[in-house]
């Protein structure tokens, strides 16, 4: 319980906000592009930074990145392969998106932060744990992983557009 004490609030607000977004990804929406693309790259932002926040100061930082990208790389091209969302369509005279509701991103969003919550609290109560290349391409790689499957989805949907 003492350890809970000494977690910013900050942790909690970003919790409420994850959970707040993911929540109203449940619902269909209407979007235009940009929107769309926002918390995609929002989220592949946060967890690129959180690779470097936690390797920068190691001599692991240049494979950590690697790690990042190429599990990030494979598994949006794995996964966009497929087809768009069942539901979902681009209106070329609005240039908006039809995105069906989905739990998927609520899941992810939880995902990405227990393990950028864990790995927080490793570093602060054992970080002898992380000091290791093993480590280092297994944090984030699971990063990269939680990115390339937000991107995926957005890639199958972007897809849409080109086929008007």
């Amino acid at each position: 319980m003492q350890t809970l004490q000494h977690i910013p609030l900050w942790v909690f607000a970003l919790l409420i906000g994850l959970i707040a977004l993911g929540l109203v990804q449940t619902r269909t929406r209407h979007m235009p592009m940009r929107r769309l693309l926002g918390i995609n790259i929002a989220l592949t932002l946060f967890t690129l930074v959180g690779v470097v926040q936690q390797w920068r100061p190691t001599p692991w930082l240049a494979l950590g990145l690697l790690s990042w990208a190429v599990s990030c790389a494979l598994v949006a091209w794995a996964l966009g392969q497929g087809a768009a969302p069942q539901g979902a369509r681009y209106d070329a005279q609005t240039q908006r998106f039809t995105v069906p509701g989905s739990w998927l991103p609520l899941a992810l969003f939880m995902a990405i932060f227990a393990c950028k919550f864990g790995v927080g609290m490793l570093s602060a109560t054992a970080p002898e744990t992380l000091h290791n290349v093993q480590a280092a391409i297994g944090i984030s790689a699971v990063y990269g992983l939680f990115s390339g499957v937000l991107n995926a989805r957005a890639w199958r949907l972007l897809r849409l557009n080109q086929s008007v």
